[in-house]
């Protein structure tokens, strides 16, 4: 009678479980499902239109056909992105074209702050850049696809895709002075590269806050292990010279734990493993709805 029961009370346990379980499992299958397809396409695995593949997002051509992607992917989900264009030379006299591509997500009570969710889609040359940093730019667009969806924001949010990373940081380097220069509230902005790679699968990640505060954000929703990161990256350096609080997420660098192929051509797609970078981006949605409250 007693193995009855307690195979009746486990079986009872199991039926109470299994909602919530099949409610994660939905949530990274709709991410790794909107995730696929913007890396398939950053990365050449699938045509980015009609029968073209990229290469390499490091021409001007490739860049102007990825910033193209990215914007109107951004309409795709309803917004209204905008395209950020620069010509500038630097000391040396080298002259730099290029395209940010941004989007906001306007406050529904008025509110004049931004958080400012960001990567950079441009790559070395040769590589497909899939781990370096399409998968960066995978979570800034899925976090802002959800971000739309919200009835309530109590602050403004922009996610932005930021051209010319490997010429010294160009790019963003022009679209933070053009925040300054517009006067911009910015709350914080919040970066991720080098995502995607999780050999020890701990799906933990490292990370480097420029306040408690915000690294406590991220680590009240964080289910997995974070590591914080103790060398400034030179974009959190950039953005701390604004006078803004900044937040880089990164996979274990500082544990070797990160992909062998980063700037390289075996940077691919085939090589991001999904359920990480679906992990963290679950991460990053959750402190952005934070956020919004």
């Amino acid at each position: 009678m007693n193995y009855y029961r307690e195979f009746l009370l486990l079986f009872i346990f199991v039926i109470q479980m299994a909602p919530a379980q099949t409610e994660q499992d939905r949530k990274e299958a709709e991410i790794i499902n909107v995730q696929k397809g913007i890396v398939a396409k950053l990365t050449g695995h699938e045509p980015i239109k009609g029968r073209k593949k990229l290469k390499s997002r490091e021409s001007a051509s490739e860049r102007k056909a990825s910033a193209d992607f990215l914007y109107n992917s951004l309409k795709d989900i309803g917004l209204k992105p905008e395209r950020h264009s620069y010509n500038v030379k630097d000391k040396k006299g080298n002259l730099f074209n290029g395209t940010n591509v941004y989007a906001e997500i306007p406050a529904t009570n008025g509110n004049d702050e931004y958080v400012v969710i960001a990567a950079h889609f441009d790559t070395v040359k040769d590589s497909p850049g899939a781990v370096h940093n399409a998968t960066g730019v995978a979570i800034a667009y899925y976090v802002a696809k959800k971000l739309t969806e919200l009835k309530e924001r109590n602050r403004n949010f922009m996610v932005v895709f930021f051209d010319h990373w490997k010429s010294n940081m160009v790019g963003t380097r022009m679209f933070t002075k053009k925040l300054k220069e517009e006067e911009y509230k910015i709350h914080s902005m919040h970066r991720s590269d080098y995502m995607g790679w999780d050999n020890d699968e701990d799906r933990a990640i490292e990370m480097l806050a420029s306040s408690l505060s915000l690294e406590s954000l991220y680590r009240i929703e964080s289910p997995v292990p974070i590591y914080k990161r103790e060398v400034a990256t030179p974009e959190s350096r950039f953005f701390a010279n604004f006078g803004y609080e900044t937040v880089t997420l990164t996979a274990e660098l500082k544990n070797a734990d990160n992909s062998p192929f980063v700037r390289q051509s075996e940077d691919k797609y085939t090589t991001v493993n999904f359920k990480y970078l679906a992990s963290t981006t679950d991460i990053v949605h959750g402190v952005m709805k934070s956020l919004a409250k």
